[in-house]
């Protein structure tokens, strides 16, 4: 009966019967094999007992799964090759007998002068984490190619690592300019597999609008899930392009209920700290027109400089909730420093931002007067995401440009 150990995480050494057939595993409860680790997504990937191996399907996970660190979307494991899943690694061991515990050794000496890694003291350290500043093993830093160049990231934090050796403390590793790789922003959503994200996302968006559309009753569900679905890959967006990746990340498990949920209450407190204050004065100054029959010029031009404010404060508190995956990412202590410490480059992006949120309402409008039924919908959503892919680049690209200055992590 085909087994596996975990291998790191306070889990370490627990065995898992693999049973014959589909065995979906993930974070949730509901999952036949339930990891109850933050880096699992909560329907991460599907296993399937074959002829000596296991054949795994990843689900769209958020941190992606791996063997023997490659990056997978479906592959056969073989006995003794490790499966990865977010940061948690299992070892595949068909044999019925597996110890819960790992046998207890003595850890062999590294020759001199060589230090540890974090996980796995018995490996000397050859990759130090540019974010974590952890010492990692070649198991420990995960190998991808972008851009036709051969890189590694921390399996822990995913941050871009630096071979560690003598003299490569000294001089840190040279970084591309913001304004150097902000071109390369709009060419993006065309890159990769982006072109069929958003061909398939335009209708599925386009369907959730129509229903919303149907009644009032039914209009609340369709907005959160479309809200939150849309949300949790904007945050995808931009935590891959913050880590270097070039293309753009699949569209997230929609069945993944408690992540979507989760990203519709962070859009809905992002939108509410950043212009919650100008809503609730405009509503004010409406309650005084009401009252006295003219408009209270002071209110609105108070509404006006509060909205202003909150425009301006959103991009950057938007990167905070997506590399925080928390709303803590609000910070009004982490934002405003922010965005003084890198001016230039957050006035260019807000700038795009606005600019494309602009050319987004014109074409919307214009698409307003197309006679062809439901076509008008599936253009605007294809638009949106475009723009939405561009936006998202831009900050994800801000803050691996920047994030030496930023100091956030």
């Amino acid at each position: 009966m085909s087994r596996l150990v975990i291998q790191s995480g306070p889990e370490l050494g627990t065995e898992i019967t693999l049973r014959p057939g589909r065995n979906r595993l993930g974070r949730h409860a509901d999952n036949d094999v339930a990891i109850n680790d933050e880096s699992v997504s909560g329907h991460h990937c599907e296993i399937t007992p074959d002829t000596g191996g296991l054949r795994v399907v990843d689900l769209g996970s958020t941190n992606g799964t791996f063997v023997d660190g490659e990056p997978i979307q479906e592959a056969v494991v073989r006995p003794g090759q490790r499966l990865q899943v977010g940061t948690v690694e299992l070892l595949f061991e068909p044999s019925v007998h597996v110890h819960a515990q790992p046998p207890v050794a003595a850890t062999p000496a590294l020759p001199a002068g060589m230090s540890p890694c974090r996980n796995h003291p018995q490996h000397p350290a050859e990759w130090l984490c540019q974010r974590c500043h952890q010492l990692l093993c070649v198991v420990c830093a995960i190998p991808r190619t972008l851009g036709g160049k051969s890189l590694h990231f921390c399996m822990a934090c995913g941050g871009q690592c630096m071979p560690y050796g003598l003299g490569s403390m000294l001089k840190p590793k040279e970084r591309k300019t913001f304004f150097s790789v902000f071109p390369g922003a709009f060419a993006y959503p065309l890159k990769g597999n982006g072109v069929w994200l958003m061909v398939g996302g335009a209708p599925f968006f386009a369907f959730l609008s129509f229903l919303r559309e149907i009644t009032f009753l039914l209009a609340v569900i369709p907005f959160v899930l479309s809200v939150g679905y849309l949300f949790l890959y904007v945050e995808n967006l931009i935590v891959t392009s913050s880590q270097g990746d070039e293309s753009p990340p699949s569209w997230p498990d929609f069945t993944d209920w408690g992540d979507v949920t989760l990203a519709a209450l962070q859009s809905g407190g992002l939108f509410l700290v950043c212009l919650g204050p100008s809503w609730f004065v405009f509503g004010k100054a409406v309650a005084d027109y009401a009252l006295a029959g003219q408009w209270p010029v002071g209110t609105l031009l108070l509404a006006g400089v509060l909205a202003l404010l909150g425009l301006i404060y959103l991009p950057m508190a938007l990167l905070g909730v997506a590399m925080a995956d928390s709303l803590a990412g609000l910070n009004p202590l982490l934002i405003i420093p922010s965005i003084f410490r890198v001016p230039a480059e957050y006035l260019v992006t807000c700038c795009v931002i606005a600019a494309v949120f602009i050319v987004q309402v014109i074409s919307e409008i214009a698409l307003e007067f197309v006679p062809i039924p439901i076509l008008p919908s599936l253009v605007s959503w294809f638009i949106t995401l475009y723009f939405l892919f561009v936006g998202s680049r831009l900050l994800g690209l801000l803050y691996f440009t920047s994030q030496d200055r930023l100091k956030w992590f």
